[in-house]
């Protein structure tokens, strides 16, 4: 009776922890991190399916190098180009705050960026990196018409209906966290929301050519 009762109780429990996880993995997508969390697992397996191609690739790159005279950047080296990515996005998080702080030195936008501060990074996290899991699936489709004629055209409609988008959905954000009764208030945080992404493209293009 007892072996029973013990049996009943280890399969309660197994039960409740299936439960826990079947809970959180339905949550999981809610998550500010699901993105981040899915472009590395992307990332990881596009390395790990193409590991030949890429070791290849990183050879030829270190040989024309060698041929120059020059040395061969990490970040263009197979898997680490993923590091470009999160600087790419601690610059983006560093342009965002830094505007914002400089915007907010009102008591009244000062008061609200402080409010929202942690829920405005946390959904800047989760949006910028929904933005780069749909450049890397898009970037893979699009690498099947690499050598057709409309492969440029393709590459431009794409990122730029992306890019666009990006800044909708990040206007969007920055309107439903930062809501004021004050209108220069309102047109200042709706505004950035517009700003940070076109400043921090403009940034990355001034360092891609420094």
């Amino acid at each position: 009776m007892d072996r029973l009762i013990g049996n009943i109780s280890i399969i309660e429990s197994v039960k409740v922890k299936i439960q826990k996880g079947r809970n959180w993995l339905l949550r999981f997508p809610k998550s500010y991190y699901f993105f981040i969390t899915l472009y590395v697992f992307f990332y990881a397996f596009h390395c790990f399916w193409n590991w030949d191609e890429f070791m290849i690739l990183n050879r030829s790159l270190e040989l024309e190098a060698v041929n120059s005279g020059k040395q061969v950047s990490l970040l263009r080296l197979y898997p680490f180009q993923i590091i470009a990515v999160f600087v790419s996005a601690a610059l983006y998080f560093l342009v965002c705050v830094g505007i914002n702080v400089l915007f907010s030195l009102g008591c009244k936008e000062g008061k609200i960026l402080r409010t929202h501060f942690v829920e405005l990074f946390r959904n800047l996290i989760r949006l910028f990196f929904l933005f780069v899991c749909v450049l890397f699936l898009g970037n893979q489709i699009l690498g099947y018409f690499l050598h057709s004629g409309v492969y440029s055209v393709l590459v431009i409609i794409f990122w730029t209906s992306v890019f666009l988008l990006f800044i909708i959905e990040n206007g969007k954000l920055y309107r439903r966290l930062f809501q004021s009764t004050d209108r220069n208030t309102l047109l200042i945080s709706h505004s950035l929301g517009y700003v940070n992404p076109i400043l921090f493209v403009f940034f990355v293009l001034i360092l891609a050519n420094l």
